[in-house]
């Protein structure tokens, strides 16, 4: 407290009476510490003459240096420094005194560090030099200081990312501008691929990506993933980035690994303005990601009305089919998209088409009991009964998922309800295989036969009796002719009969984009948070 208080008197009086000198807090904090915490040149002064470490660490391993350099007490450092303070010295998370300078912003404690030997290419354990730190401050004085003494500009810290990168992220233009100046690398690349541009396009930064692209920043490179900066852009909606790079000759119909466009990117962000800007500037609507996929699909399955407007009214196809024979419609069936399904409708999308397997529309509808989208594609002329490549219809499918408000949709739209598959199965065989008692009552009271057998000879109680579903077996038991045999032994084991499903699956994810730009820094409680860094917080 005497320290604290810079009472002079006090300290010598207490040190007269042999208190020692380096005792320390709960957080190992000396009173040399406190000293160069509140600039107590006199204090501290004493303090060393009385032997007090110079180097002692508090918990986190601050030195009394490193606290001086926080605070900006020139003449405390220069005093610890004259009588042995390491300038070198680390704290846990391999900060040195010329890191916190730097990250504060004190220049001229920089330079006099520098010029006492101080390293400015010293790493902590991130791999992150003075630079970075004042790069990730904001920090344009310090960083002028060290570029021009020797701080190496490319220096990489993890995730290979230079202060470029950082400085990019936070929109420090002018810091930009002089890292470029003194020979940073505008295409410098993290470990997942990104370019400072990259990560100027997501966070929206328009006059860092000027600045870099003015020093030949390539618009086509690419992340490991396949995303150019127009594609970053397209996913965070950054409208003015966008224009920029389309205006520097961005490539709008650039392909990644996938095959995705910033058009595919734009309508799964659902960022409509963005897409129309691409679209404006020659986006083409029917370009397909590798698996087939056009902008329209990825808008159809994820509800994007406005998006699918727009990429209508461009001239997108709605019976564009992928690989799987898969077109909007289809998917936006599957998710239960009514509204999009209605639109795509109006604009001449075929209700009936049948994927690769034969799956229509309505197969997935009744596969995912949307009994709402239904309604709208029967009454757009969907059949009711298409069938497979293996011969299942909708109530087929209904019936094996246990979709009991499809299965009544499609009875009173009179599904036919003994239809047989490749295998023979009906819809009673296909409810019976799964369970649905209350399904099996509804077919029956629709009139399905319980006698009919599959190709194996097996009825719908046959094969409730194998795989012990005792309460279908109570209900079809007292309908079925007992005199039916099965071609299968009693031991053998029922093999399932399962419809066949559409499980076509896009990723547009590029989540390395956001790693790469968000770079793990030391913690404020290791790097200068008064609050936390258990120095002294308590004389604030």
């Amino acid at each position: 407290m005497a320290t604290q208080g810079d009472h002079l008197h006090s300290v010598k009086l207490l040190l007269l009476h042999d208190v020692p000198v380096d005792d320390v807090t709960n957080d190992y904090l000396t009173a040399l510490h406190v000293a160069a915490h509140c600039g107590h040149y006199k204090v501290a002064k004493v303090l060393l003459e009385k032997k007090a470490n110079p180097n002692a660490k508090a918990l986190n391993g601050f030195t009394p240096l490193h606290i001086a350099c926080k605070k900006n007490r020139i003449k405390v450092m220069d005093l610890l420094l004259k009588y042995g303070a390491s300038i070198q010295a680390v704290t846990e998370s391999g900060l040195t005194p010329i890191h916190v300078a730097a990250f504060m912003g004190h220049a001229n404690i920089v330079t006099q560090l520098m010029q006492r030997g101080a390293s400015p290419n010293t790493t902590n354990v991130r791999g992150e030099t003075a630079l970075h730190m004042a790069a990730r401050a904001g920090q344009a004085d310090v960083v002028r200081q060290l570029v021009q003494n020797g701080a190496q500009v490319e220096a990489k810290a993890k995730d290979d990312q230079t202060p470029l990168h950082i400085a990019s992220r936070l929109g420090k233009a002018d810091i930009v501008q002089q890292l470029l100046q003194h020979g940073a690398s505008p295409d410098a690349a993290t470990t997942s691929g990104y370019t400072p541009l990259h990560i100027s396009a997501r966070e929206g930064h328009e006059d860092v990506a000027s600045v870099l692209l003015e020093q030949g920043a390539s618009l086509s490179v690419n992340t490991k993933k396949g995303f150019t900066p127009l594609h970053v852009a397209a996913k965070y909606g950054k409208m003015e980035v966008a224009n920029l790079l389309l205006q520097k000759s961005a490539s709008p119909n650039a392909s990644g690994k996938s095959g995705l466009t910033p058009l595919h990117v734009a309508a799964h962000y659902d960022n409509q303005k963005v897409a129309l800007l691409l679209l404006d500037q020659g986006a083409s609507p029917h370009t397909t990601a590798k698996n087939g996929y056009t902008p329209l699909h990825i808008a159809a399955k994820k509800n994007q009305m406005d998006i699918a407007t727009t990429l209508l009214e461009y001239g997108a196809d709605t019976n564009t089919v992928t690989k799987q024979g898969i077109t909007p419609v289809h998917l936006a069936a599957q998710e239960g998209h009514v509204d999009m399904v209605s639109l795509l409708l109006t604009r001449n999308a075929d209700v009936n088409l049948g994927n690769k397997s034969g799956l229509t529309p309505l197969h997935l509808a009744a596969q995912e009991d949307r009994v709402n989208v239904a309604e709208v594609l029967v009454n757009q002329g969907a059949a009711i009964d298409p069938q497979t490549k293996m011969g299942y219809i909708p109530l087929h499918v209904a019936c094996h998922y246990g979709n009991v408000k499809m299965v009544n949709f499609l009875l009173q739209h009179n599904a036919k309800v003994n239809a047989k598959t490749k295998n023979g199965y009906t819809p009673l065989h296909q409810a019976a295989q799964q369970g649905h008692t209350h399904i099996i009552n509804i077919l029956l009271q629709h009139g399905a036969s319980p006698d009919e057998v599959t190709m194996n000879g097996n009825t719908a109680l046959a094969i409730a009796k194998r795989l012990g579903y005792i309460s279908v077996v109570d209900t079809l038991k007292v309908v079925t002719e007992e005199t039916l045999t099965t071609t299968m032994s009693v031991t053998e084991k029922h093999k399932l009969n399962v419809p066949e499903t559409m499980n076509e699956v896009l990723d547009v994810s590029d989540d390395e984009v956001h790693k790469a730009s968000v770079p793990e820094f030391v913690s404020e409680a290791e790097s200068l948070s008064d609050a936390d860094e258990g120095t002294c917080s308590f004389l604030l």
